[in-house]
């Protein structure tokens, strides 16, 4: 009997266990739930569960869902949201919520993953569906099924990828080039340097087939195959102006992908391309848009534009398989003489601007990267030496979202913090890992060292880590202090050299609007923000310019500008010489830019970006 008590109490204690485990992890999913949606826990059964672990960031698919939880009974609905971790099964009555509830909650989950978590919600949340009632860039069409299978199945067989060099073998993809090469440092091709190779035959049938069906004015001469695995993709460009003519075809064939395409206004859409489909760019499209795709094993896309599962709705992951491109331009001599100068990437070097700078292009950007490190000196640099004490009093509560990602770093793994300033994200998880903090100023890291943490001095551009030796890496306001776009992409090109494959990063900047959703925690501290428009007191010193011919923001209020000077008083006492007022150097980033950058350095993929208290926050894996 003793015996069968003792075993009885480890039970008892185990399940004690668990429960405490589950409950701890479904508080603080709720918690997130509700910042991002408002939406809290029902106290009383209901019929829409709340996933709280299983979600498109998570790798979970709505198929993956359903096997687990069809048993239980009918169920309405599975609303995949994107971006998040987290999903809602709406079942089509309360007793197979229930079912469920009882014998999946902290018990069953994904054999890779763990069990999952599961709370009940009177609601699913509202969000915004990129994909819902999308319209197309103007100039984009989608041909599809253009080629039959066999056509398909021919045109993949007639390229022989076992011959490699250096020109055909890109990061994380291949490429063959035809009729005149297309560089994918510059986006332009030079037709006067034809090559060898001509288009293969088969290519030419569907080249001529898209000429007479009326859609392109003229015959291509130029063929770019592209080969990408599962997990690659290409960063966002725009092909020069002038390296072709009006319209762009490419090709599809052997997995369909989703294409991302961002243009004027930061408008962003994804487009989902078919096997065997047909993408015509022209006009707008070709012109003022980007395209690129983003590397990642899987595309969340609508049940719909697979054509599988009737009766399913809402949104689900679409694996990717080794897909080949063949993207078809015609070449031309001359100048752009597109539509849209304000987008013309050749307007910037014209022959005139040369005349008048004397420069050429690589002398021209030498000239802004050395302007770009005068500026961090004096103005980030020099500036947070000299506040450091008063700017680390400033900063002493961890934000949620950032703690919960330092958090998700797996024990025993290093943590890398990258402009760490006072190091109030170290030592803040539940579980050990290694830590080091990382900053340019000397005078913070004395204050990180003094706190008993590890810290190291080092630019964003050159981090002194070994390869793949991080398994996580958080940069919080710090990537907004470098001066060009050149110089964050070397900032994000470290970051993705220094993780370990799978590692992750955190990215916080500055958004230009600080009042997405609603008045930022940094336009709260102004009360005349409350007052109405009407008695909006003109700020002043509004049109103040600094050093380098930079605006002078007025604190608390909204950016009108994404390069400015960001002014910081020091208080001190007449004895330390008096108040004195430093200016600090930000580039405030519009919504869609973090993203993008990101996007623009091969083998990372976005798990996930949001705004957050007047910030813009990115989370990137290395694939």
């Amino acid at each position: 009997m003793e015996a069968k008590d003792e075993v009885e109490d480890g039970n008892v204690k185990d399940d004690d266990k668990v429960s405490k485990k589950a409950s701890k992890k479904t508080t603080r999913a709720l918690m997130i739930l509700k910042k991002d949606t408002g939406i809290e826990e029902s106290k009383d059964a209901t019929f829409i569960l709340f996933v709280c672990n299983a979600g498109l960031v998570t790798g979970c698919s709505s198929s993956d869902l359903l096997n687990i939880f069809s048993k239980f009974g009918p169920i309405s609905y599975i609303l995949m949201v994107p971006k998040k971790s987290y999903s809602f099964l709406i079942f089509s009555n309360v007793e197979s919520s229930k079912n469920a509830m009882d014998a999946i909650h902290g018990k069953v989950g994904f054999s890779d993953k763990g069990p999952l978590y599961l709370a009940y919600v009177d609601k699913p949340p509202d969000f915004i569906d990129p994909w819902k009632d999308h319209c197309l860039p103007n100039g984009l069409k989608i041909v599809p099924n253009f080629v039959t299978q066999d056509q398909e199945k021919e045109i993949l067989q007639s390229f022989d990828w076992e011959e490699k060099n250096q020109e055909s073998i890109l990061k994380h993809r291949e490429v063959k080039h035809f009729g005149f090469e297309f560089s994918y440092k510059t986006n332009n091709i030079d037709p006067d340097l034809p090559l060898d190779d001509e288009i293969p035959d088969l290519c030419t049938v569907v080249a001529k087939a898209a000429h007479q069906a009326g859609l392109t004015s003229f015959i291509p001469d130029q063929l770019t195959v592209n080969k990408y695995l599962p997990g690659q993709g290409i960063p966002p460009h725009i092909d020069s102006h002038d390296c072709c003519t009006d319209t762009i075809l490419s090709l599809s064939l052997g997995s369909g992908v989703t294409m991302e395409f961002r243009g004027p206004k930061g408008k962003h859409i994804p487009v989902w391309l078919p096997p065997r489909s047909l993408l015509v760019m022209s006009g707008e499209a070709r012109y003022c848009w980007s395209h690129g795709i983003t590397p990642r094993h899987c595309d969340t896309v609508p049940h719909s534009v697979l054509g599988l599962q009737q009766g399913m709705e809402g949104l689900t992951l679409a694996h990717r398989d080794t897909r080949v491109s063949l993207t078809f331009r015609k070449t031309f001599q001359g100048p752009c003489s597109c539509a849209y100068p304000e987008y013309c990437d050749r307007s910037s070097y014209s022959d005139e601007g040369k005349q008048s700078s004397g420069l050429n292009k690589a002398e021209l950007r030498d000239k802004i990267e050395e302007a770009a490190s005068l500026l961090e000196s004096k103005l980030v640099h020099q500036v947070y030496e000299e506040i450091a004490g008063h700017f680390s009093e400033t900063r002493h509560k961890p934000w949620p979202r950032v703690t919960e990602f330092v958090d998700s770093v797996e024990s025993g793994k290093l943590l890398l913090d990258l402009g760490c300033g006072n190091g109030k994200y170290l030592g803040q998880g539940d579980q050990v890992k290694w830590e080091i903090g990382a900053d340019y100023s000397q005078n913070l890291l004395n204050i990180v060292v003094d706190r008993g943490h590890q810290g190291v001095r080092c630019d964003l551009m050159s981090v002194p880590f070994r390869g793949g030796s991080v398994s996580g890496v958080i940069c919080i306001a710090a990537l907004h202090h470098l001066a060009t776009e050149e110089r964050r992409v070397a900032a994000v090109k470290e970051m993705w050299r220094v993780l370990e494959t799978g590692g992750r990063f955190l990215v916080y900047v500055w958004a230009k609007d600080q009042k997405k959703t609603e008045m930022s925690t940094y336009l709260k501290q102004n009360k005349n923000n409350f007052k109405k428009k009407s008695q909006d007191p003109e700020p002043v010193g509004k049109n103040e310019t600094g050093e380098f011919g930079l605006p002078v923001h007025v604190n608390r209020t909204q950016f009108k500008h994404q390069d400015v000077l960001v002014p910081w008083k020091l208080k001190q006492s007449e004895e330390q010489g008096g108040d004195k007022e430093f200016k600090r150097f930000y580039h405030v980033f519009e919504e869609g830019e973090l993203e993008e950058l990101v996007l623009k350095v091969d083998g990372l993929e976005v798990l996930e970006s949001y705004y957050d208290q007047g910030n813009w926050c990115c989370i990137a894996r290395k694939v």
